[in-house]
């Protein structure tokens, strides 16, 4: 039997509007957290009995919220139609998300345990969070899927960097203001991507990967540091007024807005990119939309013109300094080289340390310390070691004539 599950972002709604964590969902399924996020992120899926546990988890969670009618989004308020109106088209379900089929687990997987009830504290927080979701979720349609990468690993590398690389150091700008750092942070990523090539081929969404790296690279602590961190504002005024009341949002904010507003993530796949949940990361986009509204007045009477405004920066928008990105071969040679450059410096500190290691122990006076004296009868007697050779001092004097001093002779006179 095949069980349809719903998408990645509707399994992890459907958990938390239950009022369930991810270690409490794990323990009813009998695997691990780490298993359930890969899961709820759509990079791994579940087979034979455990998707059959999963599809029957899903499908008990769908039928309790139906049951108790917890509905986050207000639903709208139907008018009479006239009468001479045509009758209501009655809309057929969304075909992208397909409701599970009910299983019955077998005989050898345990029973699921009851969730322990949610504290009023806890649901009013969660209730008042995903209330929120509904005049945001209306504002960012959801992000096109990933295309496919052809042909062999530098064909395929080719094509991502291509397609990706212009929008993603836009992004890196967007989050930095330091056009410099955003070059780096763009090549420091697609090195990494190379480097880790068979886990990003695999991966369901490659340019979603690059750009969490390129994300946290560019604002990562240590970076722009230095001459090539100094800022820069576009020459466009509105261009460099967003960009301004972007860089005074911290850096968790300022991350939620460009994926949900600028990219076009959804607030589940936002959340999971940041890694935070979905009420934290609905109350960080509040937040900053209320800062951005301060910072720029335009937008407190058409909000939509944020995502509007990012969007438009991100396709087209000009990067001060034009820090244009490589291009694909130039990229490929460069990542190939640093790689080749990084194990040559590795390979070469570790024959250094060896080296200075051999000097060090081949200069190092290897004997040991001679014993302490000891006392014999009340005196010290010298310790015992090799015999030293004898000095003028310590030798008898000389007999016989003209070995000692000369005789005084009284002057004449």
């Amino acid at each position: 039997m095949t069980h349809a599950l719903p998408s990645a972002a509707d399994r992890r709604l459907l958990r938390e509007r239950a009022g369930l964590t991810r270690a409490q969902a794990a323990a009813r399924l009998g695997v691990s957290a780490q298993t359930l996020r890969a899961w709820e992120r759509g990079r791994s899926r579940p087979h034979g009995r455990r998707l059959e546990a999963y599809a029957g988890l899903l499908t008990e969670l769908t039928r309790e919220g139906a049951g108790a009618g917890a509905v986050d989004v207000p639903r709208p308020v139907t008018a009479t139609p006239p009468a001479d109106a045509p009758p209501p088209v009655t809309a057929a379900p969304p075909a992208e998300i397909p409701h599970p089929v009910a299983a019955t687990p077998p005989a050898d997987i345990p029973r699921p345990v009851a969730a322990p009830p949610t504290t009023p504290a806890s649901a009013h927080a969660t209730t008042t969070a995903q209330a929120a979701l509904a005049p945001l979720t209306a504002l960012a349609p959801p992000a096109a899927e990933p295309l496919p990468l052809p042909g062999p690993p530098e064909t395929a590398f080719a094509t991502l960097y291509a397609r990706a690389a212009p929008g993603l150091l836009r992004q890196a700008y967007l989050l930095t203001s330091r056009p410099r750092v955003a070059l780096a942070a763009l090549l420091s990523g697609f090195r990494q991507a190379w480097e880790r090539w068979p886990e990003v081929a695999r991966d369901p969404d490659p340019e979603g990967w690059v750009r969490a790296v390129v994300h946290e690279s560019a604002l990562s602590p240590w970076r722009g540091f230095g001459g090539r961190g100094r800022r820069a504002a576009p020459a466009d005024a509105g261009q460099a007024a967003l960009a301004g009341a972007l860089l005074r949002l911290p850096p968790p904010h300022r991350r939620v807005v460009l994926l949900y507003e600028g990219v076009g993530l959804d607030l589940p796949e936002t959340a999971a990119e940041v890694e935070a949940s979905t009420p934290a990361a609905a109350h960080r986009l509040l937040h900053a939309r209320e800062s951005l509204t301060a910072a720029l007045p335009e937008l407190a009477d058409r909000p939509e013109q944020l995502a509007v405004r990012l969007r438009a920066f991100l396709a087209e928008g000009e990067v001060p300094g034009r820090p244009a990105p490589l291009s694909p071969e130039t990229a490929l040679a460069d990542v190939r080289l640093s790689g080749r450059a990084r194990t040559g410096a590795a390979l070469t500190v570790a024959g250094l340390l060896a080296a200075s290691t051999l000097y060090a122990v081949a200069t190092t006076d290897s004997t040991p310390p001679p014993p302490p004296a000891t006392e014999v009868d009340g005196t010290l007697t010298p310790a015992p070691g090799p015999p030293h050779p004898a000095t003028t001092r310590d030798r008898p004097p000389a007999e016989g004539p003209g070995t000692g001093p000369g005789r005084l002779v009284p002057l004449g006179g």
